[in-house]
C-alpha cells in the first residue's frame, strides 16, 4: 500500500491531500479550517483532516510530497543570490524558507504528537511548476499534451513549458526570476488599489468597465521586450535585498512597483471603495489587455513546437478566466484542460501525483476530475447542529427525504428571488464554489446582484456572478458545447439571450460559465433542472458561500453565515431553514 501525503506548505493557499494507491481520497485547504484567507504555513489542520477523513493513521503514510524543490534551478538561484543578496535581510528570509523544507518531518511530528510519522517515510521535493503541470496533465486524460505553468514565482521560476507524453513531464523551457507575467499582474492589481494578497480577480472584474488607454505605455515601458516576458526592473522593487515575501500566516505582499510608476502613469489617488475612478477602470483594462497579449504570444510560441493539439495549463495565472477566453478563442489547440485548482493550493495534489509516478511509473490514477474531495456531513449530524443552536429556534426548518421534492422547493425559492445558501455533500477544492458550497440566486432578475451584495456579500458592485448551466443546453445560450466544469473561462453569452439572464451577464456580455453534468454533480444538476422546469431557463446564479471570508466548510460555518446576513433560505443537505 502506498499512501502519499501531498503538501503545499509555508506558501500562500497552504493545503494537503491524501492519495492512496493512485486514488485521490481527500484534499482540503487550510483556510477552510482556520478561516484565514490564503493562509500560509504548515497546514497541520489539513493534514489531520486528511487522516481523519481517509481513516488513515499518520504511521501509515509512506511518502510525503512537497510542491517545491530547494535544488530546482540551483545554478540560477546561486548566481542571483551571490550577485544581489549577500547583504540585507533577504538572505535570512531565504535561509528560513530552506530550513522549513529540511525540518518538515520533525515539524509535522511535533504538531501530531504523541502520534508520529513512520521512521522510513520518504520526503519527495517536487519542482513547483512540475507540480502545477502534473495537476493538469494527469487529470486531463490526454495521452499527449503541451504543458504550460504560469504564476508569480515558484522555485525561482515564473513560467514553465513541458512536453507531456507517456505519462512523463519533460520541461523544455523556463522563465526565471526576476521576470514574471504573474508578478506583473499582481503589481498592477496593487497599483489599481487592491492591496490584499489574491485580489487579482477584482482587477479582472473591473477591467471590463474600462478602456485600455494605457496599453501602449505599459507594454512599451514595463516590459523590455514585446516578444518576451522581460520586465523593466527600474519600476520594480522585488529584486531588492530587503524586499520581503511574507508567506507566514496571512500573506502580506510588499509593494511591488516603486514610485517611478507614478511618474510614468501619472495617477496619484486610487480608491478601493465604490467610488472607483475612470482612471482605475482604464488602468485595469490596460493591464488585462497587456496580460492577454503576452499570454497569446506564449500560446503562439508553444503551438509552433507542433508537439500536440492538446494543452494543459495551470499555475495562478490560469485563474485569469478572461485570459483563458483568449486562449480558447485563438483555436490554436483542439483540446484545453485547466484543473479545478490550478493555483498553489492545487500544487499539493500535483506534487503527490508526481511522487506516485516516481514510486510506481505504471500507476493508474483515480478520482482526479471531481473537485468534490472535501469533507461531508450526515443528515443526523446536521439535525443535531440545528437543534442545539438556540439562534435557529425562531426559524422554520423542514426535512425532505425525497430529493425530487427537496430540489423542487429550492428551485421555487430561487425563482421567487430568494437568496439561497446551498450546503450539500462533499466540499469542493479550489478557489471556486461549484455547487456544493454555493449561494444561489435567480439569474433572470436584473437586480439580483444588488440584492445579494446588500443581503450577504457586501462586495464591490463591479464583480460579476457566475451562470451555472445544464451542459445539454449550453449551445442554446453560449453558441458552443464546450465543457467548462470549473468556471475556467468566461464566455460570450448569445446576444439575444443576455436580456433573459441579466443577473449573470457581465458588462461586456460575458459570463464565467460553469457547465453542470449529472456525472460530476448529480444533485446540483437536478436542482438546476427543477429551476428550468419552472422558469424555462436552465441556469442559476452561482457564487461562493461566504461573506468576505473563506468558503464555508461545515454546517456551523454555514449557519453562522446565515444568521449574520440576510440570507433568505439555508439548505443543509436535506434540511431547509427559512428566514
Amino acid at each position: 500500500m502506498t499512501v502519499v501525503l501531498g503538501l503545499n506548505c509555508n506558501h500562500a493557499d497552504s493545503s494537503a491531500c491524501i492519495i492512496k494507491d493512485g486514488k485521490l481520497i481527500f484534499a482540503i485547504e487550510e483556510e477552510r479550517i482556520n478561516r484565514i484567507k490564503h493562509w500560509a504555513g504548515l497546514p497541520i489542520n489539513s493534514i489531520k483532516e486528511c487522516l481523519k477523513q481517509s481513516k488513515i493513521d499518520c504511521s501509515e503514510i509512506t511518502d510525503i510530497a512537497l510542491n517545491t524543490n530547494p535544488l530546482s534551478n540551483i545554478k540560477e538561484k546561486t548566481f542571483f543570490f551571490l550577485k544581489n543578496y549577500l547583504f540585507g535581510l533577504k538572505k535570512k528570509e531565504i535561509a528560513n524558507r530552506i530550513k522549513k523544507k529540511i525540518t518538515l518531518k520533525k515539524d509535522i511530528n511535533n504538531l501530531l504528537s504523541p502520534k508520529k510519522l513512520a521512521k522510513n517515510v520518504k520526503i519527495h521535493y517536487i519542482d513547483h511548476h512540475i507540480s502545477h503541470i502534473a495537476s493538469a496533465f494527469y487529470a486531463s486524460s490526454f495521452d499527449k499534451a503541451i504543458g504550460l505553468s504560469i504564476d508569480g514565482f515558484g522555485d525561482f521560476c515564473s513560467l514553465s513549458i513541458s512536453k507531456c507524453q507517456n505519462k512523463k513531464i519533460e520541461v523544455i523551457e523556463k522563465v526565471y526570476f526576476p521576470d514574471s507575467l504573474g508578478l506583473f499582474y499582481e503589481a498592477f492589481t496593487q497599483l489599481v488599489g487592491f492591496n490584499n494578497y489574491g485580489d487579482e480577480y477584482k482587477m479582472m472584474g473591473l477591467s471590463s468597465y474600462g478602456t485600455p488607454k494605457y496599453y501602449d505605455l505599459i507594454s512599451n515601458e514595463i516590459f523590455e521586450s514585446k516578444s518576451e516576458i522581460k520586465l523593466n526592473l527600474k519600476y520594480f522593487n522585488h529584486t531588492g535585498k530587503n524586499f520581503s515575501y511574507k508567506f507566514s500566516g496571512k500573506p502580506n505582499q510588499s509593494k511591488i512597483l516603486n514610485d517611478k510608476i507614478k511618474e510614468l502613469i501619472k495617477i496619484d489617488k486610487l480608491s478601493t471603495n465604490e467610488n472607483i475612478t475612470e482612471e482605475q477602470k482604464n488602468l485595469a483594462a490596460s493591464a488585462q489587455k497587456v496580460f492577454e497579449q503576452k499570454l497569446i504570444l506564449i500560446i503562439e510560441k508553444i503551438k509552433k513546437l507542433n508537439f500536440s493539439n492538446n494543452l494543459v495549463y495551470a499555475g495562478g495565472c490560469a485563474l485569469n478566466s478572461l485570459g483563458n477566453k483568449k486562449i480558447y478563442d485563438s483555436k490554436f489547440f483542439e483540446n484545453i484542460f485547466i484543473p479545478y485548482a490550478p493555483g498553489d493550493g492545487g500544487g499539493s495534489i500535483g506534487a503527490a501525483l508526481v511522487a506516485c509516478k516516481k514510486i510506481n511509473k505504471n500507476i493508474n490514477f483515480i478520482n482526479l476530475q471531481s473537485p468534490f474531495v472535501g469533507p461531508e456531513f450526515s443528515n443526523d449530524f446536521i439535525k443535531n447542529k440545528i437543534k442545539i443552536n438556540s439562534s435557529l429556534s425562531k426559524f422554520k426548518y423542514e426535512y425532505f427525504d425525497n430529493k425530487d421534492t427537496l430540489f423542487t422547493n429550492i428551485a421555487k425559492d430561487i425563482f421567487e428571488n430568494k437568496i439561497v445558501g446551498f450546503f450539500n455533500g462533499k466540499m469542493e477544492f479550489g478557489a471556486r464554489a461549484l455547487g456544493n458550497r454555493s449561494i444561489l440566486g435567480n439569474p433572470c432578475n436584473p437586480k439580483i446582484k444588488d440584492i445579494i451584495n446588500l443581503k450577504i456579500k457586501r462586495r464591490e458592485s463591479f464583480r460579476p456572478f457566475a451562470p451555472a448551466i445544464l451542459y445539454e443546453h449550453k449551445h442554446e445560450w453560449f453558441n458552443n458545447s464546450k465543457l467548462n466544469p470549473y468556471m475556467s473561462s468566461v464566455e460570450s453569452i448569445i446576444e439575444e439571450k443576455r436580456k433573459l439572464i441579466p443577473g449573470v451577464t457581465h458588462v461586456d456580455g460575458t459570463g464565467r460559465v460553469q457547465t453542470v453534468t449529472k456525472d460530476l454533480n448529480q444533485d446540483f444538476y437536478l436542482l438546476i433542472e427543477k429551476f428550468n422546469e419552472i422558469s424555462k431557463v436552465p441556469i442559476v446564479l452561482n457564487t461562493s458561500f461566504n461573506e468576505n471570508e473563506p468558503i464555508v466548510m461545515n454546517p456551523d460555518q454555514a449557519i453562522e453565515c446565515f444568521l449574520r446576513t440576510n440570507m433568505d433560505v439555508l439548505v443543509l443537505n436535506s434540511y431547509i431553514i427559512r428566514r
